[in-house]
């Protein structure tokens, strides 16, 4: 769950900015990194932060999965 140790701290989204980009519900996100589908870093304080170029990987997957349209 934890690769980006050494992404800078503009390269990484909050678990919203990621279900907005994903078009989905935080929760949904959550889940993601739960299941090891979308690879996170939690904060000491709980929060993830998600590489962007992860999400934006997932989202060409969901698409390729289902079509974009």
């Amino acid at each position: 769950m934890d690769t980006t140790d050494e992404v800078a701290d503009d390269d990484l989204i909050s678990t919203g900015e990621a279900a907005q980009l994903l078009g989905v519900h935080r929760t949904t996100v959550a889940r993601y990194i739960a299941e090891g589908r979308l690879p996170a870093k939690r904060l000491p304080g709980g929060q993830f932060r998600i590489r962007r170029d992860e999400v934006l990987k997932l989202l060409r997957e969901v698409e390729d999965e289902f079509g974009d349209g």
